[in-house]
């Protein structure tokens, strides 16, 4: 007897013991790399976590290319290619960011200060 369209969905397939090894080693490590990512945020600006996401997914894509053979098409090499030279012209600029001295501000208390002694000094 066929099933109808409301039979119902089919029933899931025998999984191996290798397979149900493989499916949860891969939701440990989908939880692993979310705690991170919420852990990373703490330490890190909105904008340095945007370009850890977008190099998160040149990884994904490399990976699939290279360890599971999917097919890698010009867009794919060039979209790893951009996001690899972002990243790092991104990061460049962070650390020439960092090396700038940080000019020092007084804080508004001192400036009236100094404009109360400029203001004593000239003559009435």
């Amino acid at each position: 007897a066929g099933r109808g369209p409301l039979a119902g969905p089919p029933p899931p397939p025998r999984l191996s013991t290798a397979d149900g090894m493989l499916l949860l080693a891969s939701c440990v490590n989908a939880v692993a790399i979310s705690w991170a990512g919420i852990n990373a945020q703490a330490y890190v600006t909105a904008t340095t976590f945007m370009v850890l996401a977008n190099l998160n997914k040149f990884v994904v894509v490399a990976f699939g290319i290279a360890v599971l053979h999917e097919a890698s098409s010009w867009q794919a090499v060039v979209g790893c290619g951009t996001s690899l030279l972002g990243g790092a012209a991104y990061a460049r600029a962070r650390s020439n960011l960092a090396s700038r001295p940080t000019p020092v501000k007084c804080s508004e208390a001192e400036a009236d200060d100094e404009d109360d002694e400029k203001a004593s000094l000239q003559p009435a």
